[in-house]
């Protein structure tokens, strides 16, 4: 009877060892937005606090945070090493690791990541104990970027939510190429963010976001409830305000797509795709778009899946260089 106890001991000893990070993952999470995170299995763990009430002011806190981390701030590197990707849904933080640190990653770990996180946004923004989710990210191999083309053009007009494009896509075939071009066109979104404020939706206008997609163009997205306030001659007026910021970053005719979302998108940082909404509209587009993914946006939508999270961050990521 000793020698059964002791061994069951053991083995629930042992089996406490080996679920203790998992465990952790649990840590607070009562809230079904987070829930939802913890549901999907690049899920690593949770940090924070999510106030009882989202509203604009909160939102707007935490795109701040966010840009200020994926543009303004320090490297990732200075935060740790591990961190691939910084984005946001408009309600917290979403930070997703390489997965080679998998076997370094633990609670210690996560918690000196988000003290860092949480000094820098309290310090930035005033914000105590700011909600983090911790995912594993899809490392770029697994999500290997199109050659870019005139034909991306076409294959965006058969898409729902398609409005209009202005400019010309380049072509490029290099994968160095590429990821020289996302890095060019986040310098491009950060340069003209300013100047798209007035036409944000937090400023009574119609944009709901704007941001890089992982396929090499520049988003803009509409609110598809201001249908009598977008034509032609809006759409020409913004774009020219894009064209001149990008021709300062050596572009001309710069890509863009015009398109209807409903939501605002969240922006992240390049790598991917960055995408820069100043008032709270954070764009999350659907391929990859933010600066921590492909496609960078200024207002996430509240998705009914993980999956669509997690593509929406592939195409909103903008890959910050350590």
């Amino acid at each position: 009877m000793f020698i059964i106890c002791v061994s069951l001991f053991l083995c629930g000893s042992a089996s406490a060892n080996d679920n203790e990070f998992n465990d952790s993952k649990s840590n607070k999470i009562s809230e079904p937005s987070i829930k939802e995170f913890e549901n999907d299995p690049s899920f690593i763990a949770y940090r924070g606090t999510l106030p009882e009430t989202i509203d604009q002011k909160w939102e707007n806190s935490i795109v701040n945070c966010w840009f200020n981390l994926t543009q303004i701030g320090p490297s990732y590197s200075e935060f740790d090493n591990s961190i691939k990707n910084v984005a946001s849904n408009n309600e917290m933080l979403i930070i997703e690791l390489g997965s080679a640190y998998k076997e370094e990653v633990n609670d210690s770990r996560i918690d000196e990541i988000y003290q860092k996180i949480e000094d820098y946004c309290e310090q930035q923004e005033g914000i105590d104990e700011i909600p983090v989710v911790f995912m594993w990210a899809h490392d770029e191999e697994n999500l290997p970027l199109p050659d870019y083309g005139p034909q991306i053009f076409d294959e965006v007009k058969t898409e729902s939510g398609f409005i209009t494009t202005r400019g010309t896509m380049p072509v490029i075939t290099d994968a160095n190429k590429k990821v020289e071009w996302e890095e060019t066109a986040g310098n491009c979104i950060h340069s003209f963010r300013d100047d798209l404020q007035p036409y944000m939706k937090s400023s009574d206008g119609s944009l709901t976001g704007y941001g890089y997609n992982y396929r090499g163009y520049i988003f803009v997205a509409f609110d598809p409830k201001s249908l009598e306030n977008v034509n032609d001659s809006i759409i020409d007026e913004i774009y020219l305000i894009i064209d001149n910021h990008c021709k300062q970053e050596g572009v001309s005719e710069v890509p863009v797509v015009f398109e209807w979302r409903g939501e605002a998108i969240v922006n992240l940082a390049p790598a991917v795709e960055l995408d820069v909404n100043e008032s709270g509209d954070t764009n999350f587009s659907d391929n990859k778009e933010t600066i921590a993914g492909n496609e960078k946006t200024n207002q996430t939508p509240g998705f009914t899946s993980i999956t669509a999270i997690l593509l929406l961050l592939s195409l909103l990521v903008f890959k910050r260089s350590a």
